[in-house]
């Protein structure tokens, strides 16, 4: 273990607005307060519609290929189709993750260019670059409510996603606290109007299998209550060198879908045993010129294991006021239970020694996540408003305590045998205690033609946190205090010169939680002010119907830390520097072929470092930045054999630096992945094989960066098996 630190009441109806294959009821949940998105596996594809002239959050339907949808949830704006919004976005699907038997976040993010691993997989969390800008898995939300993944060892179980969605680029007007280089939203599943009950087996790697239920169905007279259960069990030998792992999943989806009203409630928990290691993200020392090889990525250092159990609750509703305003709210709540042990490698020589630090840890984190807003329709003459007003808080409890062994040596190629590890700390302390209040509202503008879309917006937020002295049980005096307030402004606009083109341009801002300053620093204990970032984006959308586009042009420049040193006896960490990321993007789904499809992109960014400590790093690349990525996904149904699919992946990465000083450098990698799927009857039941294998050619290369120094061995070569029949 690595540490780092319904049936809706129909709308008013423009003639274009529906194409249904019979049914005119949509299954549309609680969570979709802020916008909908389909239930799992229905039936029904719907266009977007317009209520009196404003935009209505319909369902996305999916697009050609069925791997993308044609738009996803913007946060406070809702669910928006991908010609009208003025943003890069992709929303990945549930045939996808299955048909790809991705386990992960980063098994799905694998086919955006824009997004790169930071860490390796089968790691305590996922870390991840996107737009050149660290992201965690923590930091992704469900349904649009952020705080509801867990700190440690709660990357998000896909078991519970329909939809997996990507916004690219800082998203503060949209979500509040969200990560600068983009954002990651779950969409739960629903049951859909046909009934599922789904038995999937799986193998992977080692000895390290998978059995999944999915189970959905809906009751009463017009079908208005929906129920979707989902459980999994993966255990077995880890794809790690003498690693055991056993992950559990249970997910419960309750929804009513009445004419004015409604509600839905998620609930879900997860848990993790991991014995014998995890992997390494070992830090590379000062003296080296030259990136040493990369080792086995199934290599472990030490016999670390842990143990996490994450619970999740999610309730919420929506009332439609009139046929014009609906009022919407929900309130979330997760608790985080962890304890394990770990290790820090550091100091990589050329010859892969090393040293180790050993430390034991456990963890209670809490948090609560509430949302309360209305949205409606109007117009002003020939102007049409789609407005929204909302309202967010989410709390946030941290306990944790640590206890750490003595330093040890080790060699990433060949680890001797494992030292004594550090044992686990009792009941952990508290750190600290964190509030996030907003206030947002957006408006749309449009004409009736809708080929002109203008969104401004503003949110107001007060970030409040309270740090409390770790080394004190019971009682715990806060130790230091940070309470700010910010605007975060937002302005959008869409131009469609012709029906099946969009040229979109924003400009938005990021706010993140400033850091706690640590004591190494003369300001030890300083809470710094949040870190605005600021986007300016523009581009086009060009979408066939059966082949999509997005090109897009960015530049995002987020303030960073720097170190004073004229001050004595210590340094002071002060909000001084600047990292700015411009790029260019282009982004490609859908049908090429009546058989074949393709998913893909190609991204180019230069990271640089514009203000830095003494200016000494100024105009240096920014480290775990690479400017070439480039993704092709194909799949191919081949004509002799119905129900047989060909599939292969193309993942290249060019060459990055991983220190501020750009000393050291990371080469360019190049994996390869296939795959093949078979679906049939047998007995009038649904049978779908699937098989694949990543890093066919098992190559050994350093993936990416995590933070200045400190790198990501590729995962080895891996083989997927599953069976998946439907009763």
């Amino acid at each position: 273990m690595h540490h780092p630190a319904c049936i809706a009441r129909p709308p008013r109806l423009r003639p274009r607005a529906v194409r249904s294959s019979g049914q005119t009821s949509l299954a549309v949940s609680f969570l979709l307060v802020l916008g909908g998105l389909p239930a799992a596996g229905q039936a029904t594809q719907l266009e977007p519609v317009v209520v009196e002239g404003a935009r209505v959050n319909a369902p996305a339907p999916v697009h050609a290929g069925g791997q993308v949808a044609t738009g996803g949830q913007l946060g406070l704006l809702g669910n928006v189709g991908l010609a009208d919004a003025p943003f890069s976005q992709t929303s990945y699907t549930a045939a996808l993750i299955e048909d790809q038997q991705a386990a992960t976040l980063g098994d799905v993010l694998d086919n955006l260019p824009s997004v790169r691993r930071s860490v390796p997989p089968n790691n305590i969390g996922e870390q991840f670059k996107i737009r050149g800008f660290a992201l965690s898995d923590t930091q992704t939300a469900v349904n649009g409510l952020y705080g509801l993944v867990s700190t440690y060892g709660g990357t998000p179980p896909l078991e519970i996603a329909e939809r997996v969605e990507v916004l690219l680029g800082p998203s503060a007007l949209l979500n509040g606290m969200a990560p600068v280089g983009g954002s990651i939203n779950i969409v739960p599943k629903r049951a859909a109007d046909e009934p599922l009950a789904r038995v999937t087996l799986g193998a992977e790697s080692t000895s390290l299998a998978k059995a999944h239920v999915d189970m959905g169905r809906r009751f009463g007279g017009a079908g208005e209550w929906g129920l979707r259960v989902n459980g999994s069990r993966r255990g077995g030998g880890a794809p790690l060198d003498g690693v055991s792992r056993k992950d559990d999943v249970g997910a419960l989806a309750l929804d009513y879908r009445g004419e004015r009203l409604r509600v839905a409630l998620d609930v879900w928990r997860s848990t993790v045993r991991n014995r014998g290691g995890t992997p390494i993200i070992p830090g590379m020392d000062a003296s080296l010129t030259m990136m040493p090889r990369a080792p086995d990525g199934g290599i472990t250092v030490s016999d670390d294991d842990y143990d996490a159990h994450n619970t999740t609750a999610m309730v919420g509703g929506e009332f439609d006021l009139s046929h014009r305003w609906t009022a919407f709210a929900r309130f979330g709540t997760r608790h985080n239970d962890f304890a394990g042990r770990g290790q820090l490698v550091t100091n990589v020589k050329a010859d892969g020694s090393a040293y180790l630090f050993p430390f034991g840890t456990r963890a209670d984190n809490r948090a609560r996540s509430a949302e309360l807003g209305a949205r409606g329709a109007f117009r002003t003459g020939i102007v049409r408003h789609a407005f929204v007003l909302s309202g967010t808080r989410q709390q946030d409890q941290a306990r944790q305590g640590f206890v750490y062994a003595p330093i040890g040596v080790t060699n990433i190629y060949h680890p001797p045998a494992a030292g004594n590890p550090a044992p686990v700390p009792g009941d952990p302390p508290k750190t600290s205690r964190s509030t996030f209040d907003s206030v947002a509202l957006a408006d749309t503008l449009s004409l009736d033609d809708e080929r002109f879309l203008l969104t401004l917006g503003a949110r107001r937020q007060r970030v409040k946190v309270d740090n409390f002295d770790a080394t004190l049980h019971g009682f715990t005096p806060v130790t230091s205090t940070y309470d700010q307030r910010a605007w975060t402004p937002m302005v959008g606009l869409v131009i469609k010169p012709l029906a099946h083109l969009s040229l979109y341009a924003n400009h938005i801002q990021g706010l993140e939680q400033g850091t706690t300053v640590g004591r190494n620093y003369q300001n030890a204990g300083e809470v710094l002010p949040p870190y605005k970032t600021r986007q300016f984006e523009i581009g086009a959308k060009l979408d066939s119907g059966g082949f999509g586009n997005t090109l897009s042009l960015f530049q995002i420049s987020r303030p960073s830390t720097v170190s004073d040193r004229a001050t004595r006896p210590l340094p002071t960490l002060r909000l001084d520097g600047e990292q700015r990321n411009r790029g260019v993007e282009w982004a490609f789904f859908g049908t090429v072929t009546r058989r074949v499809r393709v998913l893909g992109g190609v991204s180019y960014t230069r990271g640089k470092l514009t203000r830095t400590e003494g200016g000494l790093d100024n105009g240096n690349d920014a480290p775990g930045t690479a400017p070439l990525a480039a993704n092709l996904g194909l799949e191919w149904d081949l004509p002799g054999l119905a129900g047989l699919t060909l599939s292969g992946r193309v993942i290249h990465t060019g060459a990055q630096y991983v220190d501020n000083a750009n000393t050291l450098r990371m080469p360019s990698w190049t994996r390869l992945d296939l795959g093949a799927r078979y679906a049939t009857r047998i007995a009038g039941k649904t049978l779908t094989l699937r098989a694949s294998v990543h890093n066919v050619a098992d190559r050994r290369y350093w993936e990416g960066a995590y933070m200045s120094g400190y790198v990501s061995p590729a995962a080895p070569r891996a083989f997927l098996l599953a069976a998946s029949m439907d009763f």
